[in-house]
């Protein structure tokens, strides 16, 4: 049986979809437990069956904050829940609960009623959710809509299961202020559009990661050359970093 928790960067653009990166979802495959999903851009639910991943056994979905890239694929997997799996519990962690609501509308909008208790509907809060024992969570605030002169919640979050951690920064501001720091984790997810990569440096040499995964990447680090660039940057890092695609896989 094998026991590594396999991580799957589905989508990995930034606020668009481009020729060669969709909307960011990253899922986590824990071996007992099921798949945990962190944000939910579309194609998600396309891209889960793409690779394989039984969709039946999603057990959460965790969206690190209100903006289209990150939600968009929600409503397809609820279509997808209330006419095939309706015997089944999803839980879904929203940075503004109210939020669910708007989904559910538009899955009903196409005439397909919902059955609320199929969905277990979560407002983030910081501190540790409940999931159950055989993986934690804790949820560190963010500022991402800082960069919009705004103010609503968005959310970092760190994952402990069989003794193995992970950490997903979400997106961040524009001066790298609300990068969770310190942490240690076997492997750290973070976003590489919002800020100045040089200027997150130096935060994150002080980090204590077994690797760095780089996704939500910008326009300006697609192409051959721009990954040549970043692989010298990050070369200062005291640990293997790498810049993620669409379907990569990772395990620990």
């Amino acid at each position: 049986m094998n026991t590594s928790v396999k991580i799957i960067t589905l989508g990995t653009s930034h606020g668009d979809p481009t020729y060669e990166r969709f909307n960011t979802s990253t899922l986590i495959e824990i071996p007992g437990y099921g798949g945990i999903l962190i944000d939910a851009g579309t194609p998600v639910l396309g891209l889960m069956i793409r690779h394989g991943f039984p969709v039946e056994q999603l057990k959460t979905v965790f969206l690190t904050h209100m903006h289209q890239d990150h939600f968009g694929g929600l409503p397809d997997i609820v279509k997808f829940w209330v006419k095939r799996l309706r015997d089944k519990n999803l839980q879904i962690f929203l940075p503004e609960a109210a939020a669910m609501e708007t989904i559910f509308a538009f899955t009903e909008l196409a005439h397909r009623p919902v059955d609320r208790s199929c969905f277990t509907v979560h407002e983030i809060t910081r501190g540790e959710l409940v999931l159950d024992g055989k993986v934690r969570c804790e949820a560190f605030p963010t500022d991402h809509f800082s960069n919009e002169k705004r103010s609503y919640p968005s959310w970092a979050f760190k994952f402990e299961t069989s003794g193995k951690k992970l950490l997903f920064t979400g997106d961040l501001s524009a001066d790298f202020h609300d990068f969770p720091v310190g942490n240690p984790v076997d492997m750290a997810f973070c976003e590489l559009t919002h800020y100045n990569l040089d200027r997150a440096l130096p935060v994150l040499k002080g980090e204590k990661f077994g690797r760095l995964v780089f996704t939500h990447i910008g326009n300006q680090w697609h192409g051959a050359e721009a990954e040549a660039e970043f692989r010298k940057k990050a070369a200062e890092l005291p640990y293997p970093a790498v810049i993620a695609h669409d379907g990569d896989q990772f395990e620990l």
